[in-house]
């Protein structure tokens, strides 16, 4: 998405010269794992180089971080990352046209008006969603973040010798990827969700604390919510159910074999709580822009569990499918496998990261 939203959420820019790498890496740092996807551009093409899928054991996120790096297959002083979470947001509002530097003015001075944030609190940019209309009024998407996580990221970077050159936002990395891979020039052969007409996709990224919901109206996001809901509720209601420890429960949450009935009783009112608040921001959209949702991708580490698609399916009235960010790259043969395959739902936010190195 870089391409088109060039300072769109670049809330941190270094005047440090861009690496001349061959290869670019995007690292997606979550609550349990951090997440590592390392491409190539060749022609108008990407190939996966390489992927990796490190845990964070006992908070330390600095070790996982470092961990994960090593595997790369060049070396890189600054991977492209994002946060997410409490203290971000993104909206679409509608604004008298204007150029983007008047936005951003704008912005700085009424960011109050937009964001339960304080504006010296906070991190702002925003980007102009139809460039080409010749309206009175445009509709802008405009993001923000707390200081001191963008910071708090910063530090971490630096505390290992790296440097950012730019900090996204998780659902900005997301639209990322369909962004890219809906251009003219995509490859037309690949699974590529590209809806006609009055319909939009959603793409709900199941984390471990947060659920990241996305919208994407033809190439871009219109909508992005956080819904605080994630893998450690259903963790939670498993060890109740059970009358076991955490650590039982994640046990029988990622390998419930014969238990999958009382595993998904147990996790039922998590499942619906989170579909609940999915579908009153699906109506908001809806009644907002007069366009319905047509799809459901779900993404992240919780989507994968056993059972978790089928409730999804069951539960909304629109087609539910787990998405693969995977499907638009070229896979070399030594990559291609089981594991893969398991995990590249996982890797959406990683991927979307890397494409932001080519412009």
């Amino acid at each position: 998405m870089k391409r088109a939203l060039e300072n769109y959420l670049t809330f941190v820019k270094c005047v440090i010269p861009k690496e001349e790498l061959s290869t670019a890496v995007g690292l997606d740092i979550g609550v349990s794992s951090c997440k590592l996807v390392e491409i190539v551009k060749k022609g108008n093409s990407f190939e996966l180089v390489n992927w990796v899928i490190e845990p964070i054991k006992e908070n330390d996120v600095v070790t996982s971080v470092k961990s994960i790096l090593t595997k790369v297959s060049q070396p890189t002083k600054s991977p492209i990352t994002a946060v997410f979470g409490k203290g971000t947001l993104i909206r679409c509002v509608t604004v008298p046209r204007m150029p983007l530097e008047e936005v951003k003015k704008s912005l700085n001075i009424e960011a109050d008006k937009y964001f339960p944030f304080a504006k010296d609190q906070i991190y702002t940019d925003s980007y102009i969603l139809d460039q080409e209309s010749q309206d009175k009024k445009m509709s802008v998407l405009i993001a923000a973040a707390k200081r001191e996580i963008i910071e708090g990221r910063i530090k971490l970077l630096n505390d290992l010798g790296l440097h950012a050159d730019f900090i996204s936002l998780n659902p900005i990395a997301i639209g990322n990827v369909f962004y890219v891979f809906n251009e003219p020039t995509a490859d037309k052969k690949k699974n590529i969700p590209k809806e006609e007409g009055s319909t939009a996709i959603a793409v709900l990224d199941i984390g471990e604390t947060v659920s990241s919901l996305t919208v994407i109206l033809g190439r871009l996001p219109r909508f992005a919510r956080d819904i605080f809901m994630g893998g450690q509720d259903l963790t939670k209601r498993i060890m109740h159910a059970f009358g076991i420890n955490p650590q039982e429960a994640e046990q029988i949450k990622t390998h419930p074999q014969e238990k999958l009935n009382e595993v998904i009783n147990a996790s039922d009112a998590s499942l619906m709580n989170l579909i609940t608040e999915m579908r009153l921001s699906f109506d908001y959209f809806t009644t907002e822009y007069n366009f319905h949702i047509s799809k459901l991708y779900l993404s992240g580490g919780t989507s994968l569990l056993e059972g978790v698609t089928d409730y999804f399916s069951k539960n909304i009235d629109i087609p539910v499918e787990q998405w693969n960010p995977l499907a638009y790259v070229n896979i070399p043969s030594p990559l291609v496998g089981h594991e893969l395959t398991k995990n590249a739902s996982r890797l959406g936010v990683a991927l979307g990261l890397a494409l932001n190195h080519y412009d």
